[in-house]
């Protein structure tokens, strides 16, 4: 069977599932375990040098394709279902599908450096059967972990000012996005960002996953939780992580 391998509590993981879902293809979810796994996955990859990184969906034949997006327009070729990238607004899509990794990438060494500060959160990314075995020495491990994944995108490189500006930007524009939405389509399709249900929707909710998770989707500790949610910014959009919630309750399904 198709295999996806991703983290369960990773916003671009939940991009790759949510698409594969929308389009009814089975497979099955394997967790990736960051540090211990990775020589494995540069071994099914063959490629023993730069970053390597989930979701990577591996066909039956052991073919891998990497890249939420990339898995995203495989689940479009297959199955059936709503189509994520239709040709009339493929330009548009792939818009949204940059500004939602510009806002992940903005967020995720935002929130990495609040679960940094909690040990708590840190507990939780230790893999549950090593909790345990490492006991007091699991925060200290994980922050290893964290430390390395911001020196891997090189997040540490940039001041937390330049990405919270980014990450607002994309905000401001998912902002404006849905207001031109709204005045243009019926209310039955309102919610949508094109006008209908595409890949567009699942980037731009995943684009929030750092300003506050949502209710399901993501399978997050609440310590995690807590270092993936910015107060300020929750506060000040709570009018998209309403329009979030509502694609999630009318698009998302819950298998």
């Amino acid at each position: 069977m198709t295999q996806l391998l991703g983290l369960p509590y990773s916003p671009w993981s939940e991009k790759a599932r949510w698409a594969l879902d929308a389009r009814h293809v089975p497979y099955e979810s394997v967790v990736y375990a960051p540090l211990v796994g990775e020589l494995g996955l540069r071994r099914r990859l063959g490629r023993w040098s730069g970053t390597v990184s989930v979701p990577v969906l591996f066909e039956d034949d052991g073919h891998a394709i990497p890249d939420s997006t990339a898995i995203a327009r495989w689940a479009d070729r297959h199955g059936d279902g709503p189509v994520l990238f239709p040709k009339e607004l493929e330009a548009e899509v792939d818009r949204f599908s940059t500004l939602s990794e510009e806002a992940l990438d903005a967020g995720r060494r935002l929130s990495l450096a609040r679960m940094l500060a909690d040990d708590a959160a840190l507990r939780e990314m230790v893999p549950k059967g090593l909790r345990g075995v490492l006991g007091p020495l699991g925060p200290g491990v994980a922050a290893i972990g964290i430390r390395r994944t911001l020196r891997k995108y090189r997040a540490n490189q940039v001041d937390a000012k330049v990405h919270e500006a980014a990450l607002a930007r994309v905000l401001d524009q998912l902002r404006a996005a849905i207001a031109s939405a709204e005045a243009g389509t019926d209310a039955s399709s309102a919610r949508t960002l094109l006008g209908r249900f595409t890949f567009a929707d699942i980037a731009m909710t995943q684009a929030l996953a750092f300003v506050k998770p949502p209710r399901f989707g993501l399978r997050i500790g609440e310590a995690s939780r807590r270092s993936f949610t910015d107060p300020a910014l929750a506060e000040r959009h709570a009018d998209l992580l309403a329009w979030r919630d509502a694609i999630y309750e009318a698009h998302r399904p819950r298998s």
